[in-house]
């Protein structure tokens, strides 16, 4: 069975999973490159600490710049590259699986970066310690996947004419829950 989404991507739907079977959602690298990029990439990272919120952290309160040196080869190496592949389009206009509304975009990472913020570190970080074994990280990572699941089977994820049908109330609430959760569980000194 065929299923046709309002942007027009293909979706085909098995037993229990949906999947792309055009646009961005169905592209993906040779395997090998993937495994062989990705073990580089997290070896790297791993060694280093790399965080982009302890970057920060350490930059604004501690003035050390180590990590945050991390960040800025990161976001020019990636500049860089977009560039070279002709993949650089500033602002939302031309990106994929985008859309125009500011105040969304900006509310949801505001949201995602407040959820990251109360559990420790960005996600990327918490990769990397869940590969060491981090029972806490892995934990957080579990969330992210069925979180994702749970974006884009109920109408929370964004669509590139606009935010999911859900996606307005989905970003409320989850404020509401993380400001509740920042605020009710903070060590009193």
């Amino acid at each position: 069975m065929m299923l046709i989404d309002p942007q027009g991507e293909g979706q085909a739907r098995g037993n229990i999973l949906f999947y792309s079977i055009k646009g961005p959602g169905s592209m993906h690298a040779p395997l090998i490159v993937s495994l062989g990029v990705g073990l580089g990439v997290g070896f790297l990272a791993q060694r280093s600490r790399f965080c982009t919120m302890e970057a920060f952290r350490d930059l604004i309160l501690f003035r050390q710049s180590h990590l945050f040196l991390g960040v800025l080869s990161l976001t020019i190496t990636a500049f860089i590259m977009n560039l070279i592949l002709n993949q650089f389009h500033p602002g939302f206009i031309g990106q994929p699986v985008a859309h125009t509304m500011q105040i969304w975009n900006f509310a949801g990472m505001v949201l995602a970066g407040l959820a990251f913020a109360l559990a420790g570190g960005c996600p990327g970080r918490q990769l990397f310690l869940a590969g060491e074994g981090d029972g806490d990280a892995a934990v957080f990572v579990s969330g992210m996947i069925v979180g994702a699941g749970f974006a884009h089977n109920f109408g929370l994820a964004s669509l590139p004419n606009g935010v999911g049908p859900n996606g307005i109330a989905a970003v409320v609430i989850g404020l509401a829950a993380c400001l509740f959760i920042g605020f009710t569980m903070r060590k009193t000194v």
